[in-house]
């Protein structure tokens, strides 16, 4: 076996230099972020009710958003709560619930998602939905906060002949309408994830992949509150719809003579010979998604990873027909000969071979449900009148203290866990 000498030929010790770790942060944040509506140092706000409460597609949000730009300084609090409108009706109506809720998280950013219960009212209840949408974007435009407003996602039923056998995405598709409409007016950015969340199901219905009738695989099990596969899909088109940049990182090998050509990544220390091998460090990470999405990476014409997390790896000059790639030992898939002078994609793969994308993910998901704890089982937790007393409201001051100091640190091992790492590569022949 020999070694090479490509054209980015660093030692070690340069991988995780100061310098070269800037430069690689400096190329993570201009990865397409002039377009993308979250910013560096945004305290985000994801605001809906029960479909946004069960924390799913915002997680995926936050990931993708931790994961890409590791070096931002950014938080995001999940707002959801269970029958809530865009009156905030189970809040104490908009003007208590912002006052409440919202307000004190002083949010720079926020995605507003209502209208599944909205709806509920039919078209006479669009003038409410649509005027409180107005109200709302309003009370956060005095705060300085950005606002997107997102449509609902779909329901998931058999109806004959209904958009994914729901006539209430009928309404919905209405509700929708004047959400734009208010967007447009306070020239604010509109997602509309219904219509797509609605055509992944009706194609994945036409190919076997979702069931056509009770009792097979669909995105949304109760008909209203999606899973984590339906969650998947709600955040992909959400962060189309917000701009989110595709490119993660791509890498690009001569197995024969070891030139590389890197974007967003350094490559050291390649080895040629029957096997290929390499040290990779990107400048971000791929978005942490489990294999819980997998069916529905099946319907044709949804692409996730290659619209919004290209974690490319390009290999020429191999002679076998096909090849094991792993990263530290730990396989990323067996691809061949063509599929690697083409290039893959292996977003799908990282979550269980690169151990800090799962790692991130879980504790996303941590850091979510204290905060979830933190709000509804303590500083909105109702005390009987009866027993109200001021020993009480203190050791509830003194528990938030203590949440608060447990926020904090989750935070900050977000921080630390987005750090993209160097992995030693192995691009082996099957035989």
């Amino acid at each position: 076996m020999k070694t090479s000498t490509p054209f980015l030929r660093l030692s070690i010790l340069g991988v995780v230099s100061l310098g070269l770790l800037g430069s690689l942060s400096a190329q993570a944040a201009d990865t397409g972020a002039a377009d993308f509506f979250f910013r560096d140092g945004d305290r985000a706000m994801i605001l809906g009710d029960s479909i946004t409460q069960q924390r799913q597609y915002s997680t995926f949000v936050e990931s993708f958003v931790l994961s890409r730009f590791p070096d931002w300084k950014i938080t995001f609090r999940n707002t959801g709560w269970s029958g809530d409108t865009m009156g905030l009706r189970t809040r104490g109506g908009i003007d208590a619930g912002f006052e409440r809720d919202l307000k004190p998280l002083a949010p720079t950013a926020v995605t507003i998602d209502f209208g599944m219960n909205d709806a509920r009212a039919g078209a006479k209840g669009t003038k409410d939905y649509v005027g409180n949408a107005g109200k709302l974007a309003d009370k956060f435009a005095a705060l300085g906060t950005r606002v997107a407003f997102v449509t609902s996602s779909a329901e998931e039923r058999y109806q004959e002949g209904q958009p994914a056998g729901s006539a209430y995405n009928t309404m919905l598709r209405t509700y929708s309408e004047g959400l734009k409409q208010v967007a447009a007016e306070k020239n604010l950015p509109f997602v509309n994830q219904l219509d797509p969340m609605i055509d992944v199901i009706e194609k994945g219905r036409e190919v076997g992949v979702f069931a056509s009738k009770e009792g097979g695989a669909r995105l949304v099990p109760d008909g209203v509150h999606p899973n984590w596969e339906g969650s998947f899909v709600m955040a992909v088109y959400i962060l189309k719809g917000l701009n989110a940049p595709a490119l993660v990182s791509s890498v690009e090998i001569d197995a024969k003579s070891g030139a590389v050509k890197a974007e967003k990544a350094v490559v050291t220390e390649v080895k040629t010979g029957d096997a290929l091998s390499f040290t990779r460090l990107d400048a971000a990470m791929p978005w942490p998604v489990s294999g819980e999405v997998a069916n529905v990476l099946k319907v044709a014409g949804f692409n996730p990873f290659d619209d919004l997390s290209r974690y490319l790896l390009k290999v020429t000059g191999l002679t076998a027909a096909s090849y094991r790639v792993a990263a530290d030992d730990k396989p990323l898939g067996t691809f061949t000969r063509e599929q690697l002078a083409s290039g893959v994609n292996l977003t799908g793969s990282a979550f269980n071979a690169l151990p800090e994308v799962k790692a991130l993910f879980d504790a996303i998901t941590a850091k979510n449900n204290l905060f979830y704890s933190r709000w509804r089982d303590v500083q909105v937790a109702q005390i009987p009148s009866w027993i109200a007393t001021d020993a009480v409201e203190q050791g509830r001051a003194k528990r938030l203290a203590e949440l608060d100091a447990q926020l904090a640190a989750a935070d900050a091992k977000l921080d630390g866990l987005r750090k993209p790492q160097a992995h030693r590569w192995t691009i082996t022949p099957v035989k």
